[in-house]
Order: structure tokens, then sequence, then C-alpha cells
């Protein structure tokens, strides 16, 4: 083969190998940002030495749960992984009142795939559905916390 011919192969080689990675990038896009950045930001309203200081604090909070993080016990209002949801959901409890701290939690692959599209739910809907997405997303969040913690 001439010099001629093995470039039109490389060419060829190249470019089909450019396309596949392309489309399989495409593809596993998102799979693979869960599996590398597993941290969720989670919204809570205080952190307690004892239970039962934090289980009067949740009664405040319709949607709320107990998180137990060492010895201290902090009351959740919400858990997210998308950042524009954080900031939505920042402003949203901003505007009814309510002070709050965030934290990161490390979570499994599977818990942020599961939240994922009820987090497309704040992105599409007004505040009238928050607290029910909210409250479904700390439901998975509970769920979450007893098999893993």
């Amino acid at each position: 083969m001439d010099m001629k011919q093995n470039i039109k192969i490389f060419l060829i080689a190249l470019v089909l190998g450019m396309g596949i990675a392309f489309l399989i990038s495409f593809k596993f896009k998102e799979p693979i940002a869960l599996a590398i950045n597993r941290k969720a930001t989670y919204f809570y309203v205080g952190s307690y030495n004892s239970l039962e200081t934090a289980n009067t604090k949740k009664a405040n909070y319709k949607n709320s749960l107990i998180y137990q993080d060492g010895n201290i016990y902090k009351v959740v209002i919400g858990i997210y992984y998308d950042d524009e949801v954080v900031e939505l959901m920042s402003s949203y409890y901003n505007d009814l009142g309510i002070s709050f701290y965030q934290g990161k939690l490390e979570v499994n692959s599977d818990f942020l795939y599961n939240i994922k599209d009820l987090e497309l739910l704040f992105k599409a809907s007004n505040y009238d559905y928050y607290e029910n997405v909210n409250e479904s997303i700390l439901n998975l969040f509970d769920e979450y916390l007893k098999e893993n913690i």
C-alpha cells in the first residue's frame, strides 16, 4: 500500500472512532456523572444533641425527617442533587421565611437516580407543588437512610 492509502484508512478509522466515542459518551453521560459526583445537598433547620429536642423541632415542619450524623441529630427539610434545584429550593425556603443550613452528604448513585426525575418536577412546576414533590424526595431519603446508614 502506498502512503496515500494508509492516510485514508487512518482518517476513516479516526472519524469512525470519534463518532462512536461521541455517541457512547452522549448516551452514558448522565449515569457516569451520577457515579462520579455522588454528593447531595441537604437542607436542615437545626442540629441537636438529643433526639427529643430534634423531634420537638421536627414537629414544626410538615415535611421533615431526622438524620443522625454521628451523635448529632439534624432536622432535614429537603435533599437535592441538581444545583439548579438547590437554588430553587433555597429561594423557596427563603420566601417562606425558613432559616436553614446546607450540608453535603455522599449517597449512592441509585438514590440520585431515583430523585432525578422528581427534581425535574421542581423545574417544571410552581411553588404550589413543591411540598408534594419534596415529600416524595424525603420519603426516598428516609428509605435510603434505613437501608444504607
